[in-house]
């Protein structure tokens, strides 16, 4: 594997739900690509921490936990006539959760479930652009990269 650059690298989201969580389950699916996308956070996979206080040795021990949920933001120029925008706005209001593919500079495509847990708009000052963000909270179980090659 080589080093890629992040620019070109876009995210499309999608209401259906895969029929199986791998890759053929999720490249089924139609995804429609968000537009005037400027950032994708961190997506960290992480385990909790299990820690035991020992109060005879005053040592603590620290043991591996289940996965935590993991969440993902997603920053763009607000444009109200995206049909994407429009699409992870129709998720925030929506229980289920989206499925999600994120397509990188190089070909590889990263794909997951989630919710769309927050939909804002940020205005900034006289010379920013009107932008929008949105917080995805990631179904951990249907975290699936799919390399190009």
């Amino acid at each position: 594997m080589t080093l890629h650059a992040a620019a070109e690298t876009c995210i499309s989201v999608s209401a259906a739900a895969p029929t199986t969580n791998d890759a053929t389950g999720f490249s089924a699916l139609t995804f429609t690509q968000v537009g005037e996308l400027e950032t994708i956070g961190d997506i960290t996979r992480r385990k909790a921490a299990i820690t035991f206080g020992n109060l005879c040795t005053g040592k603590t021990t620290t043991l591996k936990g289940g996965e935590e949920g993991v969440t993902v933001e997603i920053g763009v120029g607000l444009d109200r006539d995206d049909s994407g925008q429009t699409l992870m706005t129709a998720g925030y209001d929506d229980t289920d959760p989206y499925s999600f593919k994120i397509t990188e500079s190089n070909g590889d495509a990263v794909y997951f479930r989630a919710y769309v847990m927050q939909d804002s708009i940020r205005y900034g000052g006289m010379n920013d652009v009107v932008k929008g963000s949105y917080s995805l909270g990631m179904l951990t179980e249907t975290f699936v990269v799919v390399n190009a090659t």
